[in-house]
């Protein structure tokens, strides 16, 4: 079975307030991710990783600009990335904050690789998320990338350009911005995300760097990444798989979910049987998740929600919202209103 990656929520909560700083429905996007609600982001340590890949697709889908991550990853702040962005301004020298990022990473964000290499005097600071659950991922490199181009011109000097940009993804209609964005040699279609860069500047000093925090930081960042926290359950992964397809108007069958979870149909649904579920329940807490924040928290007419979730007609949502909750849409609507 596929194992899930999640994110600091905190990460997300940041991303939703660059978002919002640019002009953009905030409740919408959280809505349509199922996390309407701040209070439950801010009680959650980790929230999946599939939440965070779609709110990027789901602004760039709303703002109708397909490289939207490249102007919210330059305006992110990297210290927005929490403890594991201090243990990189503790260190001696950029190559080694470097190293320390890429060790206690995953106390932020799992199931990705990140690596600093060198090689003919290029350092290579790569990125790639593994969680093959994940299928659309192209606004989250460009994002991730950004913010690591950011800080690593803000910690080298105004006017450092990498030496050469490598993506996972294909450029589509967008080669010429890519370039002239990056001011350097920017390929496609590559086995990882990698930003290259001279590697004489790895021995540059930091200015904050401070052995004794950096040591005390070491330990609370490996003693999240022990911990039970930063791990989903099957069913969790399961919810966050069905929000991430609908985001992107794809099948929620249960014959696709259980081919990108890595499992035969058979095997997947033994599994849920053994932890007391069936697929159809676990889809329909999501769909009435995302419609109960859409309803309380946004404008959108029901129409555009049942179209959203997935249903035939609206006729069918408002049947099923009322057959699940007791309630119907607009009057579930009009009490959180009141």
């Amino acid at each position: 079975m596929q194992s899930s990656g999640v994110i600091a929520a905190s990460v997300i909560d940041g991303v939703l307030s660059t978002i919002d700083s640019r002009g953009m429905d905030r409740q919408t996007i959280a809505a349509r991710v199922g996390i309407s609600d701040d209070a439950l982001l801010k009680a959650q340590h980790f929230l999946p990783l599939t939440t965070f890949t779609s709110i990027l697709e789901i602004a760039a889908e709303e703002k109708s600009d397909p490289l939207l991550a490249l102007s919210l990853g330059k305006v992110f702040k990297f210290d927005g990335l929490g403890t594991v962005a201090r243990v990189f301004h503790a260190a001696p020298t950029l190559g080694e904050g470097i190293e320390k990022f890429v060790r206690y990473f995953p106390a932020v964000q799992s199931n990705t690789n990140s690596a600093l290499g060198v090689e003919n005097g290029l350092a290579r600071f790569s990125y790639s998320i593994k969680d093959t659950t994940i299928r659309h991922r192209v606004q989250d490199a460009v994002f991730t990338e950004m913010v690591f181009c950011s800080m690593l011109e803000a910690t080298i000097g105004d006017g450092w350009r990498p030496s050469c940009i490598d993506f996972e993804h294909l450029p589509g209609e967008h080669l010429a911005t890519y370039q002239s964005h990056f001011a350097c040699p920017v390929r496609f279609g590559r086995r990882e995300n990698a930003i290259f860069f001279s590697a004489r500047h790895l021995d540059r000093p930091l200015d904050k760097h401070d052995f004794r925090l950096q040591a005390r930081l070491e330990t609370e960042l490996a003693d999240l990444i022990d911990g039970k926290d930063a791990r989903l359950d099957l069913i969790t992964s399961i919810k966050a798989w069905i929000t991430a397809a609908l985001c992107r108007s794809a099948s929620i069958d249960i014959e696709d979910a259980a081919h990108d979870f890595g499992m035969s149909l058979r095997s997947f649904q033994r599994k849920l049987s053994e932890l007391g579920v069936n697929y159809a329940d676990v889809r329909n807490s999501v769909r009435m998740q995302i419609a109960r924040g859409m309803l309380a928290s946004t404008s959108l007419q029901i129409p555009v929600i049942s179209q959203y979730l997935g249903y035939s007609e609206p006729s069918a949502f408002c049947r099923s919202f009322k057959h699940l909750t007791g309630d119907t849409p607009v009057g579930y609507r009009q009490r959180c209103v009141i």
